[in-house]
């Protein structure tokens, strides 16, 4: 036996008697470098857990290794099963934040239908005079002055008559509503 084996099988004896130090000098580096390669650099912190939990599943069955080569494929094929196990979670995991973020958008463009329904149902509402000025006004974006020159009435007529029709729909719309879309 040369000085390699003869620190192999001391290993597997410590082990076996539960304690790891040994091990952990002789496997740790490398069983955490091929852990890092396969499970990717930015599940870099995940590799020690993997090996950890590979030393602790081993550490477990302890007397059913008799030999180190046994230990050894154990750990990595542990290692292997951990990664597997870790990006299949993590695909299950993108794959639920993107149906969540569908659901989140769909939910979100019913609020904006059922809101842009709601306010225009309160314009439609609106008396003739009101809805008209209040279309030219802040539909079309036309000025007091051009929107009285176009009805033929006074531009304090249009004044009075757009705070009329804000009035109007301040009592319809729900107070959150009307202030996000009348607060200037």
């Amino acid at each position: 036996m040369n000085v390699s084996e003869d620190i192999d099988v001391q290993m597997l004896n410590e082990f076996q008697q539960g304690r790891l130090e040994l091990l952990y000098r002789r496997l740790y580096p490398n069983l955490l470098l091929y852990t890092v390669r396969y499970a990717g650099e930015r599940n870099g912190f995940l590799a020690e857990d993997c090996v950890q939990n590979a030393v602790f599943n081993a550490w477990k069955r302890r007397w059913q290794f008799t030999s180190v080569e046994a230990l050894k494929s154990f750990l990595y094929i542990s290692i292997k099963n951990e990664i597997i196990s870790l990006h299949r979670k993590e695909m299950a995991s993108e794959r639920y934040l993107l149906q969540l973020e569908g659901d989140v958008f769909f939910q979100n463009s019913v609020i904006d239908q059922e809101t842009q329904l709601l306010l225009y149902r309160a314009i439609q509402s609106l008396p003739e005079r009101e809805r008209r000025i209040f279309e030219l006004g802040f539909i079309e974006g036309l000025k007091n002055a051009d929107i009285a020159v176009e009805l033929n009435v006074s531009e304090s007529t249009v004044k009075k008559t757009k705070a009329k029709a804000l009035d109007i729909l301040r009592q319809k719309l729900p107070r959150e509503l009307f202030l996000f879309f009348f607060s200037f």
